[in-house]
């Protein structure tokens, strides 16, 4: 149960940096606390109207942080983060052409993954659409980097 507190602070450190919005993977009801990163990039937005486009950010963690980030979201509540590797068809829909390439991400050997998927109609397979909206978090394990995006289409 320490990991609990450690991601809710991490999230709630997120919530400080990435733009509040309906359909975002952390309700700020949540209150967590989470080791400080060593490292954080920009907030990134490419967006091509104010709904649409690719918002992006990374925290890295000291490798004795981001032990505990790992804990903790390997033994999330929700149960929702997946270990890597990710299924070939996953991982060629969000990183061969998809989001996480847009982003300049690379593949984790080892980490944990958390895809929702925020379309409103929900018909048919994400992967099958031609519109996307969907939050998409990364743990690299290797890298100690928390990985988080929003992209919509």
């Amino acid at each position: 149960m320490k990991a609990l507190p450690i991601l809710l602070v991490l999230l709630m450190l997120w919530s400080a940096i990435w733009r509040p919005g309906p359909g975002t993977m952390w309700p700020g009801s949540w209150s967590w606390s989470s080791p400080r990163p060593r490292q954080r990039t920009p907030m990134t937005t490419t967006a091509a109207s104010t709904r649409d486009g690719l918002l992006h950010t990374e925290l890295t963690f000291s490798p004795e942080d981001g032990a505990r980030v790992e804990e903790a979201v390997s033994h999330h509540p929700s149960g929702r983060w997946n270990p890597f590797p990710m299924d070939d068809k996953m991982e060629s829909f969000l990183y061969r052409g998809g989001a996480a390439e847009l982003a300049g991400w690379t593949v984790p050997e080892h980490g944990w993954w958390y895809l929702l998927d925020r379309q409103e109609d929900r018909e048919g397979s994400m992967l099958q659409r031609s519109s996307f909206n969907y939050t998409l978090a990364v743990y690299d394990s290797a890298a100690a980097t928390l990985s988080y995006l929003e992209f919509d289409t």
